[in-house]
Protein backbone atom coordinates (compact mmCIF):
# COMPACT_ATOMS: atom_id res chain seq x y z
CA UNK A 1 0.00 0.00 0.00
CA UNK A 2 0.89 3.48 -0.71
CA UNK A 3 0.86 5.86 1.72
CA UNK A 4 0.83 9.85 0.53
CA UNK A 5 0.07 13.25 1.81
CA UNK A 6 -3.55 14.93 1.45
CA UNK A 7 -2.30 18.11 2.67
CA UNK A 8 0.21 19.80 0.37
CA UNK A 9 0.59 23.46 -0.29
CA UNK A 10 2.47 25.23 -3.14
CA UNK A 11 3.25 28.54 -3.74
CA UNK A 12 -0.36 29.28 -4.27
CA UNK A 13 -1.19 29.57 -0.37
CA UNK A 14 0.23 32.44 1.71
CA UNK A 15 2.73 30.28 3.78
CA UNK A 16 4.82 28.55 1.58
CA UNK A 17 6.73 28.87 -1.85
CA UNK A 18 7.23 25.44 -2.92
CA UNK A 19 7.17 24.76 -6.97
CA UNK A 20 4.13 21.93 -7.72
CA UNK A 21 6.36 20.59 -10.30
CA UNK A 22 9.34 19.59 -7.23
CA UNK A 23 6.65 17.80 -5.30
CA UNK A 24 5.47 15.65 -8.43
CA UNK A 25 8.87 14.98 -9.11
CA UNK A 26 9.64 13.07 -5.64
CA UNK A 27 5.57 11.73 -6.40
CA UNK A 28 7.50 9.98 -9.67
CA UNK A 29 11.17 8.99 -7.57
CA UNK A 30 8.87 7.16 -5.09
CA UNK A 31 5.95 5.67 -7.50
CA UNK A 32 3.54 7.22 -5.99
CA UNK A 33 0.32 7.05 -8.06
CA UNK A 34 -1.45 10.28 -6.93
CA UNK A 35 -0.96 13.63 -5.95
CA UNK A 36 -2.92 16.20 -4.28
CA UNK A 37 -2.92 20.27 -3.98
CA UNK A 38 -4.46 21.26 -1.37
CA UNK A 39 -3.97 25.47 -1.10
CA UNK A 40 -5.55 27.94 1.71
CA UNK A 41 -8.40 29.58 1.12
CA UNK A 42 -9.24 31.74 4.71
CA UNK A 43 -11.64 34.09 3.77
CA UNK A 44 -12.11 37.53 5.77
CA UNK A 45 -9.08 36.61 7.97
CA UNK A 46 -9.45 37.33 11.35
CA UNK A 47 -12.59 39.31 10.69
CA UNK A 48 -10.23 42.04 9.04
CA UNK A 49 -11.81 42.22 5.35
CA UNK A 50 -8.73 40.50 3.86
CA UNK A 51 -9.01 37.14 2.12
CA UNK A 52 -5.78 34.32 1.98
CA UNK A 53 -6.81 32.77 -1.09
CA UNK A 54 -4.98 32.07 -4.40
CA UNK A 55 -5.97 32.33 -8.17
CA UNK A 56 -7.80 28.89 -9.01
CA UNK A 57 -8.01 29.57 -12.83
CA UNK A 58 -4.26 29.83 -12.86
CA UNK A 59 -3.32 26.93 -10.75
CA UNK A 60 -5.61 24.50 -12.60
CA UNK A 61 -3.97 25.35 -15.64
CA UNK A 62 -0.65 24.70 -14.06
CA UNK A 63 -1.82 21.23 -13.07
CA UNK A 64 -3.30 20.40 -16.11
CA UNK A 65 -0.22 20.86 -17.89
CA UNK A 66 1.94 19.09 -15.24
CA UNK A 67 -0.32 16.50 -15.55
CA UNK A 68 1.01 15.83 -19.33
CA UNK A 69 4.24 15.54 -17.96
CA UNK A 70 3.61 13.31 -15.39
CA UNK A 71 1.06 10.78 -17.26
CA UNK A 72 2.11 8.14 -14.78
CA UNK A 73 0.81 10.37 -11.29
CA UNK A 74 -3.09 11.64 -11.23
CA UNK A 75 -2.83 14.75 -10.13
CA UNK A 76 -6.08 15.64 -7.82
CA UNK A 77 -7.25 19.14 -7.44
CA UNK A 78 -7.84 20.10 -3.78
CA UNK A 79 -8.67 22.75 -1.34
CA UNK A 80 -8.08 23.63 2.39
CA UNK A 81 -11.21 25.86 3.27
CA UNK A 82 -10.78 27.80 6.97
CA UNK A 83 -14.22 27.38 8.14
CA UNK A 84 -15.82 30.41 8.81
CA UNK A 85 -19.74 30.77 9.32
CA UNK A 86 -20.39 34.01 8.34
CA UNK A 87 -18.66 33.90 4.68
CA UNK A 88 -20.51 30.37 4.26
CA UNK A 89 -22.39 31.89 1.26
CA UNK A 90 -18.34 32.72 -0.36
CA UNK A 91 -17.28 29.23 0.33
CA UNK A 92 -19.72 27.37 -0.87
CA UNK A 93 -19.69 29.21 -4.52
CA UNK A 94 -16.21 28.78 -4.41
CA UNK A 95 -16.83 25.30 -3.87
CA UNK A 96 -19.81 24.87 -6.47
CA UNK A 97 -17.32 26.81 -9.14
CA UNK A 98 -14.38 24.55 -9.26
CA UNK A 99 -14.33 20.74 -9.54
CA UNK A 100 -12.59 20.15 -6.29
CA UNK A 101 -11.81 16.41 -6.30
CA UNK A 102 -11.04 17.05 -2.60
CA UNK A 103 -11.68 19.83 0.37
CA UNK A 104 -9.74 19.44 3.64
CA UNK A 105 -12.07 21.74 6.05
CA UNK A 106 -9.68 23.52 8.70
CA UNK A 107 -10.45 25.78 11.89
CA UNK A 108 -7.74 28.36 11.70
CA UNK A 109 -9.10 31.13 13.62
CA UNK A 110 -12.13 32.50 15.16
CA UNK A 111 -13.44 35.09 17.52
CA UNK A 112 -10.70 37.25 16.45
CA UNK A 113 -7.96 34.90 17.13
CA UNK A 114 -5.83 32.72 15.07
CA UNK A 115 -5.10 29.49 17.01
CA UNK A 116 -1.63 28.93 15.87
CA UNK A 117 -0.39 31.75 17.85
CA UNK A 118 0.26 32.01 21.51
CA UNK A 119 -0.42 35.08 23.01
CA UNK A 120 -4.11 34.40 23.24
CA UNK A 121 -4.03 31.22 24.75
CA UNK A 122 -1.44 33.28 27.12
CA UNK A 123 -3.98 35.99 27.86
CA UNK A 124 -7.33 34.09 27.88
CA UNK A 125 -5.91 31.44 29.70
CA UNK A 126 -5.40 27.43 27.76
CA UNK A 127 -8.04 25.71 29.12
CA UNK A 128 -10.60 28.39 28.41
CA UNK A 129 -9.36 28.96 24.69
CA UNK A 130 -9.08 24.91 23.90
CA UNK A 131 -12.70 24.56 25.22
CA UNK A 132 -13.31 27.67 22.54
CA UNK A 133 -11.55 25.74 19.88
CA UNK A 134 -13.29 22.15 20.10
CA UNK A 135 -16.29 23.86 20.34
CA UNK A 136 -16.04 25.89 17.26
CA UNK A 137 -14.78 22.50 15.80
CA UNK A 138 -17.93 20.87 17.11
CA UNK A 139 -20.22 23.37 15.86
CA UNK A 140 -18.03 23.32 12.49
CA UNK A 141 -18.69 19.86 11.56
CA UNK A 142 -21.83 19.95 12.95
CA UNK A 143 -23.54 22.57 10.89
CA UNK A 144 -21.42 21.88 7.82
CA UNK A 145 -21.78 19.51 4.98
CA UNK A 146 -19.46 20.15 1.77
CA UNK A 147 -16.21 18.70 2.75
CA UNK A 148 -14.48 15.65 2.67
CA UNK A 149 -11.94 15.55 5.21
CA UNK A 150 -11.37 17.43 8.89
CA UNK A 151 -7.84 18.61 9.07
CA UNK A 152 -5.78 19.21 11.69
CA UNK A 153 -7.85 18.61 14.91
CA UNK A 154 -5.24 19.28 17.07
CA UNK A 155 -4.21 22.40 15.34
CA UNK A 156 -4.97 24.79 18.53
CA UNK A 157 -4.21 21.99 20.80
CA UNK A 158 -0.43 22.32 19.52
CA UNK A 159 0.38 25.64 19.81
CA UNK A 160 -1.40 24.81 23.82
CA UNK A 161 1.22 22.38 24.11
CA UNK A 162 4.34 24.28 22.66
CA UNK A 163 3.38 27.05 25.70
CA UNK A 164 2.72 23.75 28.39
CA UNK A 165 4.32 20.40 27.35
CA UNK A 166 2.51 18.87 30.37
CA UNK A 167 -0.58 19.30 28.44
CA UNK A 168 -2.27 16.36 27.38
CA UNK A 169 -5.47 16.24 24.73
CA UNK A 170 -6.95 13.55 26.50
CA UNK A 171 -7.77 15.27 29.11
CA UNK A 172 -10.46 16.85 25.89
CA UNK A 173 -11.61 13.55 25.44
CA UNK A 174 -15.30 14.11 25.67
CA UNK A 175 -15.30 17.04 23.65
CA UNK A 176 -13.13 15.11 20.75
CA UNK A 177 -15.51 12.25 21.32
CA UNK A 178 -18.25 14.48 19.99
CA UNK A 179 -16.28 15.46 17.25
CA UNK A 180 -15.24 12.53 15.60
CA UNK A 181 -18.56 10.63 16.30
CA UNK A 182 -19.98 13.22 14.12
CA UNK A 183 -17.71 12.96 11.07
CA UNK A 184 -17.77 9.35 11.54
CA UNK A 185 -21.74 9.20 11.09
CA UNK A 186 -21.05 12.26 8.61
CA UNK A 187 -18.62 9.44 6.54
CA UNK A 188 -15.75 12.04 6.51
CA UNK A 189 -12.20 11.25 7.15
CA UNK A 190 -10.04 12.33 10.26
CA UNK A 191 -6.81 13.89 9.30
CA UNK A 192 -3.88 13.79 11.69
CA UNK A 193 -1.55 16.52 10.09
CA UNK A 194 2.13 15.22 9.86
CA UNK A 195 3.61 18.50 10.45
CA UNK A 196 1.26 19.48 13.63
CA UNK A 197 2.37 16.16 14.82
CA UNK A 198 5.96 16.97 14.46
CA UNK A 199 5.54 19.00 17.96
CA UNK A 200 3.58 16.54 19.97
CA UNK A 201 4.67 13.03 21.18
CA UNK A 202 4.38 9.48 19.82
CA UNK A 203 1.83 8.67 22.43
CA UNK A 204 -0.38 12.11 21.37
CA UNK A 205 -0.83 11.07 17.96
CA UNK A 206 -1.53 6.82 19.16
CA UNK A 207 -4.17 8.33 21.40
CA UNK A 208 -6.14 10.37 19.15
CA UNK A 209 -5.89 7.19 16.12
CA UNK A 210 -7.05 4.63 19.15
CA UNK A 211 -10.01 6.78 19.61
CA UNK A 212 -10.77 7.08 16.08
CA UNK A 213 -10.90 3.54 15.71
CA UNK A 214 -12.87 2.79 19.11
CA UNK A 215 -15.15 5.32 18.08
CA UNK A 216 -15.95 3.50 15.17
CA UNK A 217 -13.56 4.80 12.35
CA UNK A 218 -11.77 3.57 9.86
CA UNK A 219 -8.35 3.21 8.40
Amino acid sequence: MKIYDQHVHSYYSFDNDQDIKEYLLIAREKSLPCFVLTDHVDLNYLDEGKDLSFDFEKQHIELDKLQKEFPEIKILKGVEIGYKPNELERINKILKSYDFDVVNLSLHESDGMDYYFKDKFIELGIDNTLKQYFKRIFEMVTNYDDFDVLSHIDYGFKTAYLIDNSLRISSYEDELKEIITVIINKDKTLELNTKVQMFLPIEHTKYLLNLYRFLGGKN
